[in-house]
């Protein structure tokens, strides 16, 4: 399927077939099952991100919601296959032993190009190009046991395994060396197709540009007393990352092999039948990056980086109300470029820290009979702590928004049986889209409306379901993330229908 959608000039396309088989043997003490699934995707003269000129200390207002500022020659063809299989073996009644392997190959290529706006009042904006050939695999294979087991008045639930993924990428580019003119307000779709005079690897043949290997073990105890009011949970994961940069299919650039236990625990206490307090700290551990830009360490790999997270909250839960508030802290280290020494160069480095804190609120329930309601909110406070030299500490964090909104209400007719109305609004609070807080992407809100109607045609349920998102055709930055603008999408409208065969 595919075509125009609500933005001008761009169309897409989507193809996507897949299967299922699962299987069991008559005690349902084995049981198999398998997934495959092939999808194309293809985007033309897509809408893109917009980048900001360092020098701006502003944001532009955004375009008309519908408005497309991309290259018309632009476009990104997308293949996946995919699969996984796992079996399930029960052993005894308290002893369940697993393991499953999948599988992933994408093959991706595509003509980019991002505005970058150097004045804010007229739009003025400058493009290049670069067209960027992908192939990737991933695999992964896991395996592992589950049991339970009293020992006195205590529960235990163990889960016990290990873990392995293996990730390859290969990749070119050729570029333009040189820019063009273009506005971020119009007109559009008469920018010319920049010559792509710089290249790296060969963009008919990608060759290897890096490799990762990682593998954990794994175990964690929970245990359950007092009628399982309480539930504590202790377990670790060591895990070991080896990641390997090519000179596109050449010997090695750079490499690194790094492992490291990260722990994790959890308490659950309930005071009453329909109330929860938890606390829990958890670890994790990503690859590091690599250097990037112009910097004298262009290609380095960093070694793994750990994220620390904190979180205590409670629950709530009877009948047809439930509610949680969560309080939650997290240590992120991030990366950044600094000024090497008196030589006038720059080093990419990986010493900066940023904190996210935060609190949630979720709530979902019954107000009266066919009405109800489901909503949260999130106020986040996302700091840089440890910056080059100190210039940012203290400042908000670039693509964070301070806070986030929303509320869905649903109301059954009562004159139409099966007929739902939905209303949906979303609110999310002003970010930053540069770490020296300089450049302020003003909030915004989202309303949504929508409708469902469930019969019955021939003895088989069939829904069918109605919406508009954006009503109102809002014109919106949506986001920061990455210092990067997006623009949120303008009035759309969806049908679909489901049944049961």
């Amino acid at each position: 399927m595919g075509g125009n959608d609500a933005i001008e000039g761009e169309s897409r396309r989507a193809v996507a077939i897949g299967g299922a088989f699962d299987w069991h043997d008559v005690s349902n003490h084995t049981r198999l099952i398998t997934d495959i699934a092939y999808q194309n995707q293809g985007v033309y003269h897509g809408r893109p991100g917009v980048l900001l000129s360092s020098t701006l200390t502003s944001v532009p207002r955004p375009p008309s919601a519908s408005a497309n500022y991309g290259l018309p020659w632009t476009y990104t063809n997308l293949n996946y296959l995919f699969g996984l299989m796992r079996l399930e073996r029960d052993f005894t009644p308290h002893l369940m032993g697993y393991a499953s392997f999948g599988g992933q190959s994408g093959w991706e290529k595509g003509d980019y190009a991002q505005p970058t706006v150097t004045d804010v009042r007229t739009g003025a904006a400058t493009y290049g190009g670069m067209y960027v050939p992908a192939v990737t695999t991933n695999e992964s294979l896991q395996a592992g046991f589950r049991g339970k087991f009293d020992t006195g008045p205590l529960r235990h639930e163990v889960n016990l395994g290990g873990s392995s993924v293996w990730t390859n990428m290969a990749t070119a580019y050729s570029m333009a060396l040189t820019k063009g003119d273009t506005n971020l307000y119009g007109p559009y779709g008469n920018q010319a197709h920049l010559p792509y005079t710089f290249s790296g690897g060969n963009v008919d043949n990608p060759q290897l540009n890096n490799a990762t290997r990682l593998w954990s073990l794994f175990f964690s105890d929970t245990v359950k007393a007092f009628h399982d009011r309480v539930a504590l949970t202790a377990g670790f994961r060591y895990q070991n990352i080896r990641q390997i940069s090519y000179n596109y299919g050449a010997s090695p650039a750079d490499r690194y092999a790094q492992g490291a236990f990260t722990p994790v625990v959890g308490l659950t206490v309930h005071p009453t039948r329909h109330t929860a307090i938890y606390f829990n700290r958890s670890e994790g551990l990503s690859p590091g990056p690599t250097a990037g830009g112009n910097v004298v360490n262009l290609g380095e790999i960093f070694p793994p980086y750990r994220t620390v997270q904190y979180e205590v909250g409670a629950k709530y839960i009877q009948r047809n109300f439930a509610a949680s508030l969560a309080l939650f802290q997290m240590s992120i280290p991030s990366s950044y470029v600094e000024p090497l020494g008196d030589t006038g160069r720059s080093i990419y480095t990986v010493n900066g820290m940023q904190h996210n804190r935060g609190i949630e609120l979720n709530i979902n329930g019954t107000i009266v009979k066919g009405l109800r309601f489901n909503g949260g909110a999130t106020v986040l406070d996302a700091t840089q702590v440890r910056t080059a030299n100190g210039a940012q500490n203290g400042l908000k964090s670039l693509g964070v928004p301070g806070y986030m909104i929303s509320g869905n209400i649903e109301y059954d007719v009562p004159k139409l049986k099966g007929l739902t109305l939905v209303a949906r609004v979303e609110q999310t609070g002003h970010q930053w889209a540069n770490a020296d807080n300089t450049q302020r992407v003003p909030a915004w809100t989202r309303a949504d409306l929508a409708a469902r109607y469930v019969f019955l045609a021939g003895k088989k349920p069939l829904t069918l379901r109605f919406g508009v998102d954006n009503i109102a055709n809002n014109s919106y930055w949506t986001s920061a993330y990455g210092g990067y603008l997006y623009q949120g999408l303008p009035r759309v409208y969806k049908f679909s229908f489901t049944t049961d065969l």
